[in-house]
């Protein structure tokens, strides 16, 4: 991932930051950057603040990011990390233990409030919300300033109406982000189930190439 980021302080976006666990991988591997996380439910953003609150550079919001600002039911799991906006389906595991309205803003918008000029990794971890995450990012994208994009991809029955990934691919590809890795397959009863996946913008490549490190 570090080998497409062109800022020494570079500026991360950390949706759907559950307890921090996000937060401490990228401070290690960019120990200059900015991070904001993104955070819906009450009672695991109590959470993460407790973890984190020593930290600089760490800005934590308790809402949640979609393709359009208002509200919405968040279903919170009794496992957290298992909390998602779309309810458990087959091959998910916890049970739901309270719906809470939470306020949600888009990426667009965010950005235009807090003047943030450029987002150089975008990661999602949403349970099965990051097509809404980045439908929500169409202007931020469109003027080239994101350049990666870290998220879970889901393949197997866990949440109902989940996006399959080739609508997400194809969001992606279509806004000229290009696919670098998949990173640790998970497996349920001998299938692909769920990784996590890499995509950079082209133009991001072609920085690359000209400072002579297009590789």
């Amino acid at each position: 991932m570090d080998k497409f980021t062109h800022n020494d302080h570079p500026v991360i976006f950390d949706v759907g930051a559950n307890v921090g666990q996000s937060i401490r991988k990228f401070r290690r591997i960019f120990p200059s950057s900015t991070i904001h996380s993104f955070e819906p439910s009450p009672r695991t953003f109590e959470t993460l603040k407790q973890q984190v609150n020593k930290l600089e550079s760490i800005h934590l919001w308790n809402y949640a990011l979609g393709s359009s600002s208002g509200s919405m039911n968040f279903l919170e799991n009794s496992y957290s990390d298992m909390s998602s906006f779309l309810p458990i389906s087959e091959y998910g595991w916890g049970k739901i233990i309270k719906e809470t309205l939470v306020e949600v803003k888009t990426i667009d918008q965010f950005c235009h409030e807090k003047n943030i000029e450029k987002i150089d990794i975008l990661k999602s971890d949403t349970q099965g919300f990051e097509l809404e995450v980045f439908q929500g990012a169409e202007n931020t994208i469109k003027a080239q300033k994101i350049g990666l994009i870290y998220f879970e991809v889901i393949f197997s029955d866990m949440y109902k109406n989940l996006p399959s990934f080739g609508k997400i691919y194809n969001f992606l590809t279509e806004r000229d982000f290009l696919l670098v890795n998949f990173y640790k397959f998970n497996y349920q009863n001998n299938l692909a189930s769920w990784t996590d996946a890499l995509f950079v913008h082209n133009s991001y490549i072609q920085v690359d190439a000209k400072a002579g490190r297009g590789k």
